[in-house]
């Protein structure tokens, strides 16, 4: 087989999985193609470059089709994120739980119901003034824990929309959350003690929505977790 076929048939394996990203000092190649070969320059071309990915939308388009892990195969729908693309507070859990997984939206089933209201009622501030968004955007089978190769899969994605939306504050929701972005380790309890830095952000960490569901008694903490970010932010209570 030339060169040449094994080449575009990786190119057509690899436009089925999820497009890939060519650095521009790399793109040389395709001019070195042979004019008479249409359909493998089409296709090469078709495939986006770092510096194309500029926003969230097209980030959100790029990786609508990705199946870099297991968790590509079992999914219903991607679940990106949401809210305020320019938002001064972020919000960061795991991964998408059913009802997620079926909307394609974030937060949507009861602890994304909670949320909100801990957001609207609790904050006083609209939802959709807030960007919320997981670790992973693909449902782990019965909701289980993200496995760290599906995390690590992910992360990327996660930390272009964190430079994208460019938020003042981050709210880690969960161990999880706490775990793959900030590399902590260590119970809620202990991780809600401090305060941290993501690229010049503020970050605090904090239960998980689905937490206070299980037992009431998270809730004080995280309303105290609330007044820190609302402090930070200056939002009046």
């Amino acid at each position: 087989m030339s060169l040449k076929k094994q080449l575009e048939n990786w190119l057509n394996w690899q436009e089925s999985v999820e497009p890939f990203l060519i650095p521009e000092d790399q793109v040389d190649f395709l001019d070195q193609l042979p004019d008479q070969d249409i359909s493998l320059k089409e296709k090469s071309l078709k495939i986006k470059k770092t510096e194309e990915i500029t926003d969230l939308e097209t980030l959100h388009s790029s990786i609508l089709n990705c199946q870099k892990c297991r968790l590509g195969v079992t999914r219903n729908k991607l679940v990106f994120g949401e809210g305020n693309s320019s938002a001064d507070l972020m919000f960061i859990g795991e991964g998408p739980g059913q009802d997620e997984d079926v909307s394609g939206r974030p937060f949507v089933g009861k602890a994304g119901m909670l949320l909100t209201k801990i957001i609207e009622n609790g904050m006083k501030i609209p939802r959709n003034s807030v960007y919320i968004a997981n670790i992973v955007k693909c449902r782990p089978p019965g909701n289980r824990d993200p496995l760290p190769d599906e995390a690590d899969c992910c992360i990327d994605y996660l930390k272009k929309q964190i430079d994208f939306v460019n938020p003042s504050v981050i709210v880690l929701l969960g161990k999880v959350a706490a775990k793959y972005l900030l590399n902590i380790d260590c119970s809620i309890t202990k991780a809600r003690e401090n305060s941290y830095s993501y690229n010049g952000k503020t970050v605090f960490v904090t239960y998980h929505p689905s937490a206070l569901l299980r037992n009431e008694k998270y809730k004080r903490p995280v309303w105290e977790d609330m007044k820190k970010v609302m402090k930070t932010l200056n939002i009046d209570s």
